[in-house]
């Protein structure tokens, strides 16, 4: 299972991105060694026209704890190009919730500062059940 993960880095090598997502998403469920690591690769080099959600749902399927940085550093630098529903940020706000280490979680309330949108701010607040103490209100922020 092992090649899984060298296939999918043979496939981003030769920027075959439809490939590379095909291989990623058949080798999540099986817990493909390595393929945490590749990801991230994959989703430090900020690729554009490759589709970074599933990405992002898949190190959270697969509980990569060596992912948070990675994952935190994805909404930052598409927290911009993500308005006005910040699909991507959600995913990375969901994703870092099914990691659940301390340093995820950290990394979802650092998302709850003022400095982020507030539907971010908001998304990140529910993951961490702490919408209430920050003062949402929920029919604003989904109206």
């Amino acid at each position: 299972m092992e090649s899984i993960a060298a296939w999918i880095r043979e496939a981003a090598r030769a920027r075959n991105w439809r490939r590379v997502e095909r291989l990623a998403n058949l080798a999540a469920p099986l817990q493909a060694p390595r393929l945490g690591e590749v990801l991230r690769e994959i989703l430090g080099a900020d690729v554009p026209g490759l589709n970074n959600e599933d990405l992002v749902e898949i190190l959270g399927e697969i509980q990569a704890t060596d992912a948070v940085v990675c994952l935190f550093r994805v909404a930052e630098r598409s927290v911009q190009a993500d308005a006005p529903a910040y699909w991507l940020c959600q995913k990375v706000i969901f994703s870092l919730g099914a990691i659940g280490t301390v340093e995820a979680l950290g990394r979802i309330r650092e998302m709850t500062a003022p400095s982020w949108p507030d539907v971010v701010r908001w998304h990140a607040a529910v993951e961490l059940e702490t919408e209430e103490e920050l003062g949402f209100d929920e029919d604003r922020m989904l109206g």
